[in-house]
């Protein structure tokens, strides 16, 4: 700085005005680096200050232009912009210069200010390749994909050589549709680099667009077989078969693309479209939840939302929608990567331009009527929960509802179960409710032929189980229960249902007819029945009917693994109205029971997780909600519930030094000469409601893993024809593996 400031005429200067830009800028990273981040931004911005010009393309591109992806780097996003607004100042009269600023806000996906510089080094600079090429990539990251393809030919009229531009114009013409076109700029460049992977895969999926199926897979293990780790073919081959409903290859392509980079988003909506095909949904959604770690756009949401709803997992997938969607005026609204605002009457139209510009594929692996569902569910869901202050309006509600339930797959029945539910619940459409209702019993045949028969049933009664599972980052199995079982919950539910949806209507009578039978239906002790005998209490309360309304109150609650304190309350005031006083109800509550069975109990921070059966090949625990059949009780002795050893004091304080993620709770179910019991029933009530199943071996063995917790789990043996003692056997405080919870069968 001296000695510029004493020789304003020295032949040396150039050099010592580059050596003060490199030092301001190499001391603004030291200061930068020790977290002297007002200095370091203060000689970053002189070392541009001092820059004029003259200085050389080195010095430019190789500190100044580096300045700003440097502060955004560091987080200092504001010092990252003005940077460049600085430089694109003082250089913006030359094109070249202005495109490695460009450069800057397309490595950080500002897809607007990235067109806006490139366009003014295309007018300085009309017949530049590279100012036509940063344009092109510009317009295609802000998906206006046809204004892309023109700046991507322009670029490689002027730049007959240029593989990027040939690359990405053939792309782009098969992201449109233009197969014929693709595939001869495909061939042109297979020509110059035969082994050119993007090339490669291109020119098989547009064979497949053009129908050439066996010239496609002539290429596609021609390809393969010289390059295994190809991984736009591997991807982009899976997603055209998976949507063109080739599952069993699309499955195989896309495990390999996932392989070798698993974090590559589209990689795994294409796995996601194989693993749904192949009914392997859970997978499925483990795979878009993993993804979701590494990329969130709307395409993604709607997947991850599309694969909970082929569970019946209504409510989630709803909430996964509105996470990146709105819907007014029956138009689709989102901002398609994030930044581009957009709308549309269709989630396929709306979803095309990221699929088009990120995978270059014309063809969507969704079907219009599925789409149009997802579409129907937003718009019921938005319905149904109107912005605070304001009350929900029921001929929208209604309306959606109906084109929700609409279609004729096999789904449609849990679809109609889904909106009676909610429709009730919040008490408008009751009409409609129960005409959906209706609808369901009579398609109870088809609803029981799903192969996601055991999430769909107890949709709401996993709710929980895998909430918490989720945040803790894993998805929960879910293990088959019996047909049999989940066809007396889907069948009870449906009487709770229409009986609550009579309830609303103020038809008493009809109501206790319904929610009777519901309670009669329903597994016992399962969340389900415990709710059909509540609302059965709520139903004979309001028909004056007190004392059978307590009665149902009391079953219902009785044993309840979390029980409830508002509903407690009910209870009590109810008693209090019949008897007199309270005198007596702990005793019919069973409370005094429950709260010594508690006391060994130690408070833990994990949270439940499902058990896990051998089928499954995941490590994912895996519960099972199946049936928790009625104990029959033997004529000569009524057994008495046992309680699980208490856990040592020396396993309670290992909690603290090593967290397990489950425990295993074995038993044998035996007869009265210590023989194995083969195919018993044996079902565990987790705390949150919760039911899970196993089947006993030849031996009688059966076995859960689940959760450490202090609350407390509930095992109850079932076979026809057999009683057991004890009924049942309560779990408090799991921590440690618990053995030996076993269960003597007899025949009456």
């Amino acid at each position: 700085k001296e000695f510029l400031d004493t020789h304003p005429e020295s032949k040396a200067r150039p050099r010592a005005i580059e050596l003060l830009i490199s030092t301001h800028a190499g001391l603004g990273d030291q200061k930068l680096k020790n977290s002297d981040i007002a200095g370091g931004i203060e000689q970053m911005m002189r070392a541009i200050e001092e820059a004029d010009t003259s200085i050389s393309e080195k010095l430019f591109s190789g500190v100044i232009a580096q300045i700003p992806m440097n502060l955004y780097l560091r987080g200092e996003r504001d010092a990252a912009f003005k940077a460049a607004q600085n430089i694109e100042t003082k250089f913006g009269s030359d094109p070249k210069r202005l495109l490695e600023v460009a450069g800057f806000y397309l490595g950080i996906e500002r897809g607007a200010e990235t067109v806006r510089i490139a366009e003014n080094a295309v007018k300085l600079a009309p017949d530049l390749a590279e100012a036509h090429r940063m344009l092109a990539v510009g317009l295609h990251i802000s998906l206006r994909l046809d204004e892309a393809a023109a700046e991507y030919k322009k670029a490689l009229e002027l730049d007959p050589k240029s593989t990027a531009s040939r690359s990405s114009l053939a792309d782009l013409y098969r992201a449109a549709g233009k197969n014929e076109e693709a595939l001869a700029l495909y061939n042109e460049q297979l020509a110059a680099d035969p082994k050119h992977k993007a090339a490669r895969a291109g020119k098989v999926i547009a064979l497949f667009e053009l129908n050439r199926t066996d010239e496609a897979n002539s290429a596609l293990e021609a390809a393969l077989a010289e390059e295994p780790r190809n991984l736009p073919l591997l991807s982009g081959a899976a997603y055209w078969l998976a949507a063109h409903n080739n599952n069993e290859k699309a499955l195989d392509l896309a495990l390999k693309a996932t392989a070798v980079e698993p974090r590559y988003t589209w990689a795994q909506i294409a796995l996601a479209r194989a693993l749904v095909n192949t009914n392997r949904p859970l997978d499925a959604e483990r795979a878009l939840r993993y993804a979701r770690q590494y990329g969130k756009f709307p395409t993604l949401t709607y997947e991850l939302a599309n694969v909970l709803a082929s569970m019946g997992l209504y409510e989630e997938a709803a909430e996964v929608l509105r996470e990146s969607f709105t819907i007014k005026d029956d138009q689709i609204q989102t901002y398609l990567a994030g930044s581009v605002q957009v709308s549309d009457t269709s989630f396929l139209d709306l979803l095309a331009p990221e699929r088009r510009a990120g995978i270059f594929q014309s063809t969507p692996a969704d079907t219009a009527a599925n789409a149009k569902t997802m579409k129907a569910l937003l718009a019921f869901n938005t319905a149904i929960t109107p912005a605070e202050g304001q009350k929900i309006d029921e001929a929208a509600a209604v309306a959606a509802a109906k084109d929700f339930a609409a279609g004729s797959d096999n789904m449609r029945p849990f679809r109609q179960v889904y909106a009676a539910s909610r429709l009730a619940r919040n008490g408008v459409g009751i009409k409609t409710a129960l005409d959906l209702i209706a609808q369901a019993k009579r398609a109870t045949d088809d609803a029981l032929k799903v192969p996601v028969l055991t999430l769909a049933v107890q949709a709401d009664e996993f709710r929980d189980l895998r909430a918490a599972a989720i945040s803790s980052g894993s998805v929960p199995a879910v293990a088959p229960a019996p047909t049999e079982v989940l066809e007396k919950i889907y069948k009870g539910r449906l009487e709770d249902l229409e009986g609550w949806a009579l309830f609303n209507e103020e038809k008493y009578s009809d109501a206790v007819v319904h929610l009777k039978k519901a309670a009669e239906i329903l597994p016992a002790e399962t969340p389900a029945w415990r709710t059909a005998l509540w609302h059965l209490g709520a139903t004979l309360e309001q028909s004056d009917q007190k004392e059978q309304a307590l009665e149902a109150y009391i079953r219902s609650y009785k044993g309840e693994p979390a029980p409830s304190a508002v509903r407690r309350s009910v209870i009590e005031q109810l008693y209090k109205r019949v008897h007199g006083s309270l005198d007596g109800l702990n005793e019919k509550l069973g409370t005094a029971a429950t709260a010594e069975a508690l006391s060994t109990s130690t408070p833990a921070t994990t949270a439940p997780e499902p058990s896990t059966p051998t089928a499954q090949p995941t490590t994912t625990p895996e519960p099972a909600p199946a049936e928790t059949p009625k104990s029959e009780t033997p004529k000569s002795e009524t057994p008495k519930s046992e309680t699980a050893p208490p856990v040592s004091d020396e396993a309670l304080k290992s909690v603290s030094a090593r967290l397990r993620s489950t425990v295993k709770v074995t038993g044998r179910i035996v007869d009265a000469n210590k023989v194995g019991i083969a195919n018993a029933t044996v079902v565990l009530i987790s705390p949150s409601g919760s039911v899970m199943a196993a089947t006993t071996d030849n031996d009688g063995n059966y076995s859960f893993k689940v959760a450490p917790t202090e609350k407390t789990y509930r095992v109850i043996p079932s076979k026809d024809g057999y009683t057991f003692s004890p009924i049942d056997r309560t779990l408090p405080g799991l921590f440690e593996d618990l053995k030996e919870i076993d269960f003597v069968g007899s025949k009456p």
